[in-house]
């Protein structure tokens, strides 16, 4: 037995026109200048936090090499000139082309006193022994350190050499050196820093031009046939689907009009015709009683019309969420007690076309199967699948209505008849406004071809799936699945 299955979307407050509203739009041009401005902004601080940080580095490591050059030199001028402590001493007391210019010099005995310095009294300094460089420089000849100088209240770099008297012959520079060579770029820095912004600016206001006219370009009639960049093809890929979402719903919508419009007025011709006979004194005096009955039942066609026209507008207001508040979507409804009341107040219209009509409970506990839901609208969905199976059935058929549970345990009731079936081919078309399977049989059996609009709207309001296929040996079989709790 082939099954057909319809999936019912939902409508959005867009497809109604009544999208939300929203607040002032924003810029493209403004959001991506600022974008590419920041990122260019940020990456220029960034280059330019990495290249001091670097260049710090370089400098300071410059500088101790410089320092470790200077001292092996100065050590080397001693060493040649003197040779004994005293002889050195006098050197660097009166001897100052001797001494390095700019440059801390400073000697130390073995036992790491101080015997000489030039920033500083000799006499009031601290013992030096425990100083790393000169620790290093009594162990392996040759010491090197950074540190806060107390004397010189600065950061300094010191390297140390052994003399060949014995005593240790240490040299230091601040690093202030160091950082006055950091601020002599900061000006640059800074111009360097304002150049790639203004650049940015530049950048973002050409980029934002080229993309506002790509967008503007665009042909929205017909997405695909644009000459578009590779990035917007997703774009319009959702463009073309929305465009056909769109003249589909507008096509639906002239096709609801005209048929709308073609429903009301066959009711409406028949009651002015017969109204105007009556009114003419034309017609016979017997016949006035059944033309008033004509229009007594054309009028009930046409209000039985409008009131599912208006139980359709209801349903298509509540799939908008701000609708759906109006309506009390948390009742507890039992299926089987809801189709027991269905079938009774519908069991009069069954025994006229000779039709029966059933109710099975497949146990005792079907009665507890619940949905959650408004109880009006299931009822009035239930009510359209009966009457749906009895109209379209045949003299002496029968109409079955079944609740229970699937595999999965959800919730789900069925409305199997033996009347005149529905072609496979037209399955697909049966929940369609309007769409009626054999025209002349719903005229005659006062069918307005909505009554499956309204099962499947109400079934999508309570999120449940329609299905339909053919009974056996003859008929149709719809099956409402409802969502487990």
């Amino acid at each position: 037995m082939a099954l057909h299955s319809e999936e019912i979307p939902p409508r959005t407050g867009a497809e109604d026109g009544r999208g939300s509203q929203k607040g002032p739009r924003r810029s493209l041009s403004r959001t991506i200048a600022r974008t590419v401005m920041l990122a260019t902004a940020g990456v220029a601080i960034a280059c330019v936090v990495l290249f001091a940080v670097a260049f710090y580095y370089a400098v300071d490591a410059r500088a101790a090499g410089d320092l470790e050059s200077e001292c092996e030199a100065f050590a080397s001028v001693l060493d040649g000139k003197g040779g004994d402590r005293q002889t050195t001493l006098a050197l660097l007391r009166h001897d100052a082309a001797v001494v390095p210019a700019d440059t801390r010099v400073t000697l130390i005995g073995e036992d790491g006193a101080v015997l000489f310095d030039n920033r500083a009294d000799a006499a009031v300094l601290d013992n030096h022994a425990m100083r790393p460089e000169v620790i290093q420089a009594m162990e392996t000849g040759e010491g090197r350190s950074g540190r806060y100088s107390e004397t010189l209240q600065k950061e300094t770099l010191y390297h140390c050499i052994r003399l060949q008297e014995g005593s240790i012959l240490r040299l230091a520079v601040t690093q202030a050196s160091v950082w006055g060579v950091l601020q002599s770029l900061i000006v640059p820095y800074v111009f360097v820093l304002l150049a790639a912004v203004l650049a940015a600016l530049a950048a973002a206001w050409a980029i934002s031009r080229k993309i506002a006219s790509e967008f503007s370009a665009v042909d929205l009639d017909r997405p695909l046939e644009n000459e578009a960049p590779q990035e917007l093809v997703p774009l319009l890929d959702r463009l073309e689907a929305q465009k056909k979402s769109i003249d589909a719903q507008a096509a639906e919508r002239r096709r609801f009009t005209a048929n709308v419009s073609h429903e009301l007025k066959t009711p409406l011709t028949v009651i002015s015709g017969y109204a105007e006979i009556i009114d003419r004194g034309i017609a016979r005096p017997e016949d006035v009683q059944r033309f008033v009955g004509l229009i007594h039942d054309e009028a009930q066609r046409m209000k039985t019309l409008v009131d599912e026209l208006l139980t359709l507008s209801r349903l298509d207001d509540a799939q908008d969420p701000a609708e759906s508040m109006a309506l009390d979507m948390c009742q507890d409804v039992s299926l089987f007690k809801a189709a027991r009341s269905v079938a009774g107040r519908l069991e009069p219209s069954a025994a006229r076309r000779c039709v029966t009509l059933h109710v099975n409970a497949p146990d005792d506990e079907v009665s507890d199967i619940l949905v959650k839901g408004n109880a009006r609208m299931l009822e009035e969905m239930m009510r359209n699948l009966v009457e749906n199976a009895i109209r379209y059935n045949v003299e002496g058929g029968s109409v079955t209505v079944s609740v229970s549970r699937d595999r999965r345990g959800a919730p789900m009731m069925r409305v199997a008849d033996t009347g005149v079936g529905i072609p496979p081919n037209l399955r697909e078309k049966v929940f369609e406004r309007f769409f009626c399977v054999d025209e002349s049989r719903s005229k005659e059996t006062g069918g307005t071809g909505l009554g499956l609009a309204i099962v499947k709207h109400a079934a999508q309001l309570h999120g449940a799936t329609v299905r339909v296929y053919g009974n056996d040996p003859r008929g149709s079989v719809f099956e409402v699945t409802f969502p487990l709790a």
